[in-house]
């Protein structure tokens, strides 16, 4: 993996937990490269917990359309949620 790659991914992690915090969640790091999970989000009030796995948001260079990410069984499994960042900061859940 290029280190280019390895720095928009941590961006992007960076500005999901911000987005996280501001949305009342407390978050957790992963600790270990290559982890199923990228973060923990803990929501203030509620206590509902929400595992993350951060995705950058790209898009096709043919038509635009947003590139669909999917997530493996083991994180299926686990429940994981996709949140995807864009370039302008804003965040979105995957449906």
């Amino acid at each position: 993996m290029s280190l280019e790659k390895v720095r928009l991914g941590l961006q992007s992690e960076f500005t999901a937990a911000a987005w996280l915090s501001k949305n009342n969640y407390l978050v957790y790091w992963k600790t270990q490269d290559n982890d199923v999970i990228d973060l923990i989000a803990v929501h203030r009030i509620t206590g509902s917990v929400i595992k993350v796995d951060v995705k950058t948001a790209s898009h096709r260079k043919k038509t635009g359309y947003m590139i669909s990410r999917k997530l493996s069984n083991y994180q299926k499994q686990l429940d994981v949620k996709i949140l995807y960042v864009f370039k302008n900061g804003e965040c979105k859940w995957k449906k």
